[in-house]
């Protein structure tokens, strides 16, 4: 079933509106007047687990439809927030992906990822060799995503403490022309990257049935960063392949819907940027080659109506995500040169069932909408390194590097256990009065540790800890109608994010440098109290917003925090620890207007600023103010924009022990993309990028970098650059 409304309707409608609206009596009038307002408004499923216009939400959500993946020449995870004030993709490293999305300032795996409504693999990182990434090669296979800013842990649990990014994958009624058959090709690409994709799909119907089959194949190369050297690139070779399977029929209990989705993803990195500097300064070739493959099975059934239940779904899901990261170092420039290979593995297994259903009653002359769900997964995470290190003078080798003796684990093998039971409500307290939407979710968090030989045998003075949290998280929203299609609303939600797995039991013992990490069997989970308020409007030609938010955020981990030397063990002891609190507020606005037929405009800007509170300094991951403006115009077969993105230039930042950071400096860059209509299934659409070839960084990539880090160049993005992309149904 598709979500997407008409964005307007028909001019020659809106013309006759007027004469029809006198000659019907009223409660036809105003029964026209509520499907034409429906009519210009986006559905969206995020923010209630249920469709809803936008109007009914009580917070700040946003639609990125297939449409718009197509006229922004959407390839990769960057380019679908590359005109999203408030939202970033995490990507600091030129070699590793990137680690999810940064909403309002808060990323990681404090950002919830959501593909089909199943999450996807947590992030983890150790060292410089050693790097997870999220994996979100399904951009390609996405027919829709919506991101929910702020802490959504009321409705989607742990990790929505920043807020949730859910990509919607295609199905068969996406791709049907009819309802026999139906099937699309797609291929794109862009200079910033040498990069391309195609994907093709293809869907059947009938009686009842339907099958869609789909793949996507991706190339792409590292980033040609402004002014960069080609000496001092970190060449690279991405290859990305995903495809997709999904079977839907009809039953007497609803719509059964069967999907496998498979990814395979490999990089290939020879780094230039970091040798000779620092540790590697002995260091003359760095190669990486790192690997990626998931899977994903899922039954979904979306129900009929059937007893107190009027819509919803039920899900069961099995995930399994396998990383493999292997580096190559020669040091040939000391007196007796090194050959060292590291090896890197991490495996996570997710198995959840869940579902989300609604139910309309009224009590006491008051409608309510009632939903309600749980979510129980189990997931098991393991990883280990491996190195060893070979004297090319003397042939010998070891597998001792700096105190560590490999194999090794960086956390015992675990076991993490997540239920969730939400209850949630919307009901008008009095007719054209407010709307309060309130609700509540339990959450019940266990990490067990299982039994591991290897973590043992290298960390046996370590104590291993097993860790249960229960939480219970509220949220209220309130909407209220303060003029026709313009409403006031409001909302405060709880954020919730359990104490991770790597952070609970840390493997880390470097005896020649008198380094220990220890468990911390106290560590409490981070909490977020945010609240939210705006005013939103729309008719035919306008469509404006402004919100003004304020995020409290306490006990946030801090990873292996220096506790300082211990004289009873001689050592330095590393624990990670709960920091006091952290407070991000700012101010996001939207302004879209269409003035002709032909002509059309869409402002959008961002403020926002967040501070450490226990010791005031300003905090790197908060992105400076953004303002993006567009200008367009639409011919019958043809459109063409120019889009202007400036950015102030980020604060003066300080580490803890007040070293300068990077900040990034301000920048000013235009796009401008034209899109053909060949035929009602034929489109072409081509983009050149940052038109004026200006040398920038976006704040998400250098956050938290020292002034002096020798990878800042290859950081840089791209210079001018073309793209295009072909669509083809039929």
């Amino acid at each position: 079933m598709k979500y997407t409304a008409l964005a307007g309707v028909v001019a020659g409608a809106l013309g006759l509106m007027p004469q029809l609206t006198l000659a019907l009596p009223q409660e036809v009038n105003e029964a026209a007047t509520t499907q034409q307002d429906a009519d210009m408004e986006v559905i969206t499923v995020v923010a209630h687990r249920q469709p809803r216009q936008l109007s009914e939400v009580a917070g700040t959500v946003t639609i990125i439809n297939e449409d718009d993946l197509q006229r922004d020449l959407v390839i990769n995870a960057a380019d679908l927030v590359r005109y999203q004030p408030g939202v970033e993709l995490d990507d600091d490293s030129s070699r590793f992906g990137n680690s999810g999305f940064r909403i309002r300032g808060i990323g990681g795996n404090r950002t919830a990822v959501v593909i089909d409504q199943v999450p996807v693999a947590d992030y983890f990182a150790v060292g410089s060799y050693s790097d997870t990434g999220r994996g979100l090669l399904e951009l390609g296979l996405a027919s829709r995503v919506e991101i929910l800013r702020g802490p959504a842990s009321t409705m989607y649990g742990s990790k929505a403490l920043g807020g949730v990014v859910a990509v919607h994958l295609l199905d068969a009624e996406d791709v049907l022309l009819n309802d026999k058959r139906g099937s699309r090709v797609q291929a794109g690409f862009n200079s910033d990257s040498h990069r391309a994709n195609v994907m093709g799909a293809t869907a059947f119907g009938g009686g009842g049935t339907r099958l869609l089959l789909a793949g996507a194949v991706q190339y792409g190369e590292d980033i040609r960063s402004a002014d960069l050297d080609d000496a001092l690139r970190d060449e690279q070779h991405r290859r990305q392949q995903a495809v997709l399977v999904s079977a839907e029929t009809d039953t007497a209990f609803g719509e059964w819907q069967f999907t496998l989705d498979a990814m395979n993803e490999s990089r290939d990195t020879d780094i230039q940027s970091i040798i000779g500097t620092g540790r590697l300064s002995a260091t003359t070739s760095l190669v990486g080659e790192d690997s990626r493959n998931q899977y994903r099975l899922l039954a979904e059934l979306n129900i009929d109506p059937m007893g107190w239940i009027d819509r919803g779904s039920w899900r069961l899901y099995h995930q399994s995500t396998e990383i493999e990261q292997d580096s190559f170092e020669q040091r040939m420039l000391l007196p007796e040169p090194l050959d060292i290979e590291r090896l890197f593995d991490f495996e996570q297994t997710t198995t959840g069932v869940g579902t989300d259903l609604e139910t309309d009653i009224q009590i006491a002359s008051i409608r309510h909408r009632i939903g309600y769900g749980f979510e129980l997964m189990s997931s098991t995470l393991q990883d280990q390194r491996d190195a060893s290190q070979t004297n090319l003078a003397t042939n010998e080798t070891t597998k001792t590097l700096l105190g560590e003796t490999f194999p090794l684990r960086d956390f015992p093998r675990s076991r993490v256990t997540e239920l969730g039971i939400y209850l949630h409500d919307e009901f008008e307290l009095w007719e054209d009065g407010p709307i309060l939407s309130p609700g509540i979710r339990y959450e019940h968090y266990k990490l067990r540790t299982r039994e591991d030989a290897l973590f043992t045998e290298r960390y046996p003075d370590t104590e291993v800890t097993d860790l249960t949290h229960d939480a219970w998280l509220p949220k209220l929203g309130v909407i209220w109608s303060v003029a026709d299609n313009t409403e006031w609303f409001a909302q405060y939600a709880r954020g919730y994010r359990a104490p991770p797995f790597s952070d609970v039991n840390i493997g880390l013992y470097y005896p020649q440098f008198q380094v220990l990490a220890i468990a911390n069997p106290d560590l409490k989970a981070e909490r977020g109290y945010a609240f939210e308020t705006g005013l939103r409007g729309r008719d035919s030609d306008t469509q404006w917003s402004i919100t003004a938010y304020h995020n409290r955020y306490s006990d946030f981990i801090q990873s292996r925090a220096s506790l300082g030397f211990d004289p009873a063990r001689q050592l330095l002891i590393f624990q990670s620890i709960n920091r006091d609190k952290v407070v991000i507020e700012g101010v996001e606005a939207n302004w879209e207007q269409r003035w002709t037929d032909t002509w059309s405009s869409a402002v959008s800007a961002e403020y926002s600023r967040g501070e450490d509170r226990e010791s005031g300094r300003d905090l790197a991951d908060v992105a400076p103010p953004r303002l993006i403006a567009q200008l367009q115009y639409e011919a019958q077969d043809w459109d063409t924009r120019l889009v202007f993105t400036a950015v102030r230039g980020q604060r003066e930042l300080v580490d803890e022990a007040e070293s300068p950071l990077f900040s990034a400096p301000g920048y000013a860059t235009f796009d401008w993309i034209s899109r053909w209509y060949a035929t009602p299934d034929l489109n072409v659409t081509a983009g050149v990028f940052n038109l004026t070839d200006k040398r920038y960084w976006r704040n998400a990539r250098v956050s938290g970098m020292p002034v002096d880090d020798p990878s800042l160049p290859v950081l840089a993005e791209a210079g001018r650059s073309v793209g295009a992309s072909l669509y083809y149904r039929f």
